[in-house]
């Protein structure tokens, strides 16, 4: 008797569980206009205005959506601002999705950490001390990417997708009055020629990205279940100096796996971006391939772009692997002013390595110059690891806000970082 109780009692709790997890759909255009507030250990406290708007039409997608525009300003204080438009479209015609952005970004103080992660030492007095008025770490970089991309099905969750990026980036000393823009580690490298004279100031390029998809989750943006894979090749052309021409072979593999229905989710991230041919310019080093940018940073390895507690830029080198492991648990599942909200934490552990090091040999070389600081360090770390955690507040399914709280376990990679942004990190 006392064993069946406990079993009604567990499939009574299981059943309340399930109905909480039930949505009452959305329908027609959902406009969410928002301040644009975030954090970033690099970037400082972002202040500005978003807006997304959804439609569900009859609400017989939700929660995924028939069209979704997205715009966002920000400014940020430890100097830069940013203007990202996006829209997105998943069924233009009959099996056909087009995704579009346009991305301005002006970050008055960069990070630059130098070449091949940990083979760069890092002196954390030289890293904004208003003390001695020093900022080694940072340069100057204004970006503006453009973007549209196509993905069409194939058979059943398999698809081709195709897209070209235009960018032009433009990169400059720091020009900051409270420290001294005579030393910065972007100089150096431009002495020892790590940094090309003709690639010192930036350049303009166009990118052209070819491969296949495969879809299988359950929601888009805040999956359950499912896989969703991309393997696809890019070929990046320099239209301003015509030389830094390259390719690059990027895979992703990412599955998310049910532990508990509505409350419980097991997700895990790998991914791949290692350049197979050619010359790449320093200053695209940093930017992770995607065939969509749904928000206008896609810096790394470091950053919410890739792994989480690293600094943004820390690692910069030729080829990457990564790997992104975690829960979702969500303890709260409820309704308040008309809208659907969740609550979710998220423990994780990300991974990185460096598949193809960038000008290596020449860096090794600077130990034998007279330099301000040496630019190479005889050290090796196969595999970084930063583990940390996260909250979210969802709204709707498709909305959410992100804080991610890590530390690289290497301080010379990493020291505690926090992220806020308005989506996962995969």
């Amino acid at each position: 008797m006392i064993a069946g109780k406990r079993i009604l009692a567990a499939a009574l709790v299981l059943l309340s569980l399930a109905a909480a997890g039930q949505k009452k759909p959305k329908t027609g255009w959902v406009m969410l206009p928002l301040p644009n507030l975030g954090y970033s250990t690099d970037t400082g406290v972002t202040l500005g205005v978003l807006g997304d708007v959804f439609n569900y039409g009859d609400g017989s997608v939700y929660p995924n959506y028939l069209q979704h525009i997205g715009i966002a300003v920000g400014y940020a204080t430890k100097g830069s601002w940013s203007v990202h438009a996006c829209f997105e479209c998943p069924n233009i015609v009959d099996g056909l999705r087009l995704n579009a952005t346009f991305t301005y970004r002006d970050a008055m103080v960069n990070n630059f950490y130098g070449f091949n992660g940990i083979a760069s030492p890092y002196y954390p007095e030289l890293d904004l001390n208003p003390g001695t008025r020093t900022a080694w770490y940072t340069n100057h970089r204004k970006h503006l990417r453009v973007n549209a991309s196509l993905l069409g099905d194939i058979v059943g969750n398999l698809s081709w997708l195709g897209g070209v990026v235009f960018r032009k980036t433009d990169m400059s000393n720091f020009s900051l009055e409270r420290y001294d823009s005579q030393y910065s580690l972007y100089q150096e490298y431009r002495k020892m020629n790590l940094i090309r004279a003709d690639e010192y100031e930036g350049g303009m390029s166009l990118e052209f990205k070819a491969g296949l998809s495969y879809d299988s989750r359950d929601v888009e943006r805040n999956p359950g279940k499912g896989i969703f894979a991309e393997l696809y090749s890019l070929s990046n052309f320099d239209v301003e100096h015509g030389k830094y021409h390259y390719g690059q072979l990027v895979a992703h593999f990412r599955q998310y796996i049910t532990i508990f229905p509505c409350r419980c989710i097991f997700a895990y991230h790998l991914g791949l971006q290692h350049q197979i041919w050619g010359e790449m310019p320093f200053y695209n080093l940093n930017e992770i391939a995607t065939p969509f940018y749904p928000f206008d940073e896609f810096d790394g390895i470091g950053s919410r772009a890739s792994v989480r507690g690293i600094r943004y830029n820390r690692v910069s080198a030729a080829g990457y692997a990564w790997a992104n492991v975690e829960f979702r648990v969500t303890p709260f599942i409820f309704d308040a002013f008309r809208q659907h909200f969740n609550i979710i934490f998220n423990p994780f552990v990300d991974l990185a390595a460096i598949t193809r090091t960038y000008r290596l040999e020449e860096q090794m070389a600077t130990l034998s110059a007279d330099t301000l600081h040496p630019l190479y360090q005889d050290l090796k770390l196969p595999v970084m690891v930063a583990p940390g955690i996260g909250v979210k507040l969802v709204m709707n399914t498709n909305f959410m806000m992100s804080v991610d709280v890590g530390r690289a376990l290497n301080p010379q990679i990493s020291d505690w970082t926090i992220g806020m942004a308005s989506t996962y990190v995969f």
